[in-house]
């Protein structure tokens, strides 16, 4: 019965070593219940085959491995195994770090887009925001405008027909939007509570150049 002590698998003797060739699944099956304390006659019976036949793939298994005997070659492929299992954890754990890294990046990267586009806003006095395919708003500049205006509370998850008060589509915010969904991008003066604003409607594109929503400027007509 083979015997594996914690001395062979960590011996010093025992360089880091990395199989010559790929073991067939067949050999990787002699390897496994050998290692569970099976003899060759005992592998022979499980499998089918002859004594002469296992004899047979340990010669091809030591070949491969570049053992002196049984135990040194089964000692070789469980180093390797184990040498692989921390090799794809390393990789997978660098992936997952430079995941996360990845993604820090993009949050600090919009937190700092977000900054200068409130900071241009309350210099250019100008209203900006960002809606999603249903007009809800999602990211809100506001240079000019306090946080309720005209009876409305301006703030992210409202949508376009709320800031603007009606659901008409001839309105001219409303038809804005909705042609900006269009791919149609557009100017215009608006009427109403609104008279004296000006607002221009950008179709918003993802990275295949699909609309995804719209950007929205809404300034006041110089008097």
């Amino acid at each position: 019965m083979l015997r594996i002590t914690s001395h062979e698998l960590s011996s010093p003797k025992q360089e880091p070593t990395m199989l010559k060739k790929s073991l067939s699944p067949r050999e990787e099956q002699i390897v496994d219940l050998c290692v569970q304390g099976m003899t060759n006659e005992a592998i022979a019976q499980e499998l089918g085959l002859s004594v002469g036949t296992v004899n047979t793939y340990w010669l091809r298994i030591k070949l491969k491995v570049g053992g002196s005997g049984r135990t040194d070659t089964v000692v070789r492929i469980i180093k390797d195994r184990a040498e692989q299992s921390l090799r794809e954890a390393n990789v997978e754990r660098q992936g997952l770090a430079n995941l996360v890294a990845e993604r820090e990046r993009g949050v600090i990267e919009l937190r700092a887009a977000l900054a200068l586009l409130h900071l241009a806003m309350d210099q250019i006095k100008s209203t900006v925001w960002a809606t999603d395919l249903d007009l809800s708003l999602h990211i809100m500049a506001n240079g000019e405008y306090p946080s309720t205006h005209f009876g409305v509370l301006w703030e992210v998850g409202k949508t376009v027909y709320d800031i603007f008060k009606t659901t008409d589509v001839e309105n001219p915010a409303i038809k804005a939007h909705l042609e900006a969904l269009k791919g149609i991008e557009s100017e215009t003066r608006l009427t109403g509570e609104f008279s004296n604003m000006f607002l221009r409607v950008i179709p918003l594109l993802d990275e295949s150049n699909e609309i995804m929503g719209c950007i929205s400027i809404l300034n006041s007509v110089d008097k």
